[in-house]
This record gives C-alpha cells, structure tokens and sequence, in this order.
C-alpha cells in the first residue's frame, strides 16, 4: 500500500479515487430487486414480510419506513417487468411469484433452426479457452436427440456432440448408443429393467421412440409389449440391452403424430410411470396455504372447484380432480405440502400416504426428533 506523503501524492490519490466508478444507485436497487426475486422463486412459499426484511439487508433501515418505501418500489418495479406477485393478507402479509404466470412458455424451433444451433453449441464447445463450455454441453444435451430424422445428417454422431450424463460409465456410453441407433433405425430393444420400486429386475420388449435427456438422466420412450403402453425408462436402470437382429430392416413406425419434444413436456402430475399399468382417478384437496399448487398443471380435463360446504374444518380448500400414472410422484408432493394437501381418492393412494408418512413420524421418534 502507498501512503501520499506529499501534497502532490494526495492530489494523484485524489483524482485516482475520482477517476474510479462508483456504485450507482441504480446499480444498488437493481441487486436489490434481483435479490427480491430470487428469494421468492426460491422459497416457492409464501414470504412474510418479515422474513423478506430478516433475509434483505437493504430493507433493514435506520427508519422503518424507509424500507417499507424501497420494498414497494421494488414490488412495483417487478410488476412492471412482468413478474406476477401474488399477495396474501389471511394470516399478515404474505408474498409469493405465481410460477404460472412467471415460466415462460416453451420455445418451438423449425428443423433449421435446430440444425443451425446444434452446429453453433459444438462450434462453441469445441473452441480452446472458451470459459462457457459447460453452456454449451447443455445446450448439446438438450438439443441433441430433437433432430428430426430429415435431419440426421446433423446428428450427434455425425458431428461429434458429446452427450454428458450424471451416469457417466463406459456401459452407460454403450447403451446410449444402442439405443440411439436403434431409435434412429427403428428397431425393437428387449431390455432387462431394475425398476426403482421393485427388487427383481423384469424383461421388456419396447419399439423405441426417441430419448430425452431431463434432470441429469437419460431416459427412453417407447411402446412396452409388456404393459402393451406408452412407457418410459431410466437409462441408467437398464441392466442389459439386446437390440433385434436385421439393422437394415424397420420392426416399428411410431404413432403418427407423436411428438418427442411434447412428451418431454408432460407435467408430473400426470403422465404413466411406475410398474403399475393403471391410471388413477385422483382427488386432491388443497389448503390455503398451498394454494398456487392447485394451478400446476393437473392434465386438459382436470376440474377445480372449492371443498362443499359441509366437509367441516376445510374453509378455503379446493378440490381437484384429475387422472394420473403417476402415483409415486403424487405422495411425495402431498407430503412435502405436510398437511396442507390430502388424498382424498383413490383408497389406495390415500392409504400409501399414511403408511410413508407413518413409517418416517416412527423414524423421527426413533431419533428423538419431532415427526
């Protein structure tokens, strides 16, 4: 560090000091708006407006009222912006995004288009020192297997788009690539499948449709002979792979108008997963306090409509009806909601709740904890 010892030294440090930008306070409310909106799509629950204030620093004001103006300039600022901040005044203030309104909706690409940004993502991966190569591996990912068969030209293997995976073994690499050749020459796989709810893998025939990569897995879609269904399987969890005989020789068509990137889409709610071939009709009730869970997506034909009357102790609930395949899905968020979600029908759901959530209320008391 250099001390000025002289008057000339401190006017040099002076204009040094002036020449350098300083923070605008512009620049300070658009982190603080920032911060805003990260916390509430963070928390994914409503925020009081303490607790806002307890995890913002800027709100904490010498006068109170100081912060309560830039908290309202802030909200306002978001609102301008588009995002949709829901209130609440049931139990004191409360906030929360609406994730129906802030998602964007899903960007549909031509065939060239998605040529053209498979070509730039590996033109980008492949360049030395690039500081955004795992970008670009993402976007690889996530573009790779939507080329459309015209197009295969472009495809992965034909320009060398690596297709990271968090299973990242050398069998992992083998079967990916069977079963891209085989999505892509039409020809039937007959898998051996450790499903994740059974301890005894099972045999699978299965016309394969294409693969998605979601969620750091790679997962295949295809018609199962065994479930005679739509199914879709971990790739990870497929222990053995035989793909048939004739490479030159079509086994399938996929169903006209099957749309790879649609499926990809489907809500959780909803789709077919699982061992189990039947689909459930489902009926959830939803407290107030989880409300924005009653507008995710529940499927085309799923009904909402408030909890009759007589159903004592649920003022403010709504019911919601829908059909899923899904079951295992269904219990997890109805017990992360803790009470403010319930199983209404069918029997059998309601009752895999209470066995889970029983079995961890035992292992907290086990533990000393409060279940």
């Amino acid at each position: 560090m250099i001390v000025p010892n002289s008057k000339a030294q401190k006017g040099k440090a002076s204009r040094a000091a002036a020449a350098r930008p300083a923070t605008s306070r512009a620049d300070v409310a658009d982190e603080r708006i920032l911060q805003l909106l990260l916390l509430l799509l963070d928390a994914g629950v409503p925020m009081s407006r303490a607790e806002i204030f307890e995890r913002i620093r800027a709100y904490q004001t010498k006068k109170p009222e100081a912060g309560e103006r830039k908290f309202e300039r802030d909200k306002d600022d978001l609102r301008t912006l588009g995002v949709i901040i829901v209130e609440s005044n049931d139990k004191g203030d409360s906030y929360r995004i609406s994730q129906k309104g802030y998602d964007l909706p899903p960007i549909e690409l031509d065939d060239d288009e998605r040529v053209a940004l498979i070509l730039a993502a590996e033109s980008l991966r492949a360049a030395e020192g690039l500081p955004y190569r795992e970008l670009a591996e993402d976007a690889l990912r996530k573009l790779s297997f939507y080329a459309p068969r015209l197009n295969r030209a472009y495809a992965p293997a034909q320009i060398g788009i690596s297709l990271p995976s968090r299973e990242k073994g050398a069998r992992m690499r083998r079967t990916l690539a069977q079963l891209s050749g085989a999505v892509d020459g039409r020809k039937q796989v007959t898998i051996t499948y450790a499903a994740g709810n059974t301890d005894k893998p099972s045999e699978r025939k299965v016309d394969p449709y294409g693969l998605i990569y979601s969620a750091g897995d790679w997962q295949l879609v295809g018609l199962c002979h065994l479930r005679n269904a739509q199914r879709t399987f971990r790739v990870d969890r497929i222990v053995k792979l035989k793909v048939a005989p004739k490479p030159g020789t079509p086994d399938f068509e996929p169903p006209a108008g099957f749309d790879l990137a649609a499926y990809a889409r489907r809500s959780p709610w909803v789709f077919q997963a699982g061992e189990g071939s039947a689909t459930l009709d489902v009926v959830l009730d939803v407290g107030p306090e989880r409300a924005w869970m009653a507008e995710e997506n529940f499927g085309a034909d799923a009904t909402v409509q408030p909890v009759p009357e007589a159903e004592e102790g649920q003022a403010g609930w709504v019911r919601v009806r829908f059909r899923s395949g899904n079951p295992g899905y269904i219990v997890t968020r109805v017990l992360d909601a803790a009470g403010n979600m319930k199983v209404v029908a069918p029997p059998e759901l309601r009752a895999r709740v209470r066995e889970i959530a029983g079995a961890v209320a035992t292992a907290c008391r086990a533990e000393g904890g409060t279940p």
